[in-house]
């Protein structure tokens, strides 16, 4: 799963492995480790009930929940990503393509549509 952060802007995007792991288990999650033995815990975790798309940052993690239901039209379907404003900030959870300028170099992510 790669994390962007620009301002109010939170982007994660998911390998085919990972969107699976998402709909069967219901978690998707990465860290990132610093030098100074802190820790950045990014995550995706689905829920039951209808309480639209948000994210949460507390204990040095970013969680996103996202309706279950959501989750698995998601996951079966073509759409590319799932988008919500949460206060200020705008999120966006979407489908990793392959990169067209370095072939091979990302085996489980998605077609690009430019292929």
């Amino acid at each position: 799963m790669k994390l962007r952060l620009q301002g109010n802007s939170l982007r994660l995007r998911l390998t085919r492995s990972e969107v699976v792991r998402l709909d069967g288990h219901g978690t998707v999650e990465e860290a990132a480790s610093f030098g100074s033995g802190g820790r950045l815990t990014y995550r995706i975790q689905s829920r039951t009930g209808t309480e639209p798309l948000h994210a949460d940052f507390s204990g040095g993690a970013i969680t996103v929940l996202v309706p279950t239901e959501t989750v698995r039209v998601w996951a079966s379907g073509d759409e590319v990503g799932l988008y919500a404003q949460d206060g200020a900030l705008r999120i966006a959870i979407e489908k990793d393509f392959r990169c067209l300028t370095r072939a091979g170099e990302e085996p489980d992510a998605y077609p690009h549509p430019a292929e």
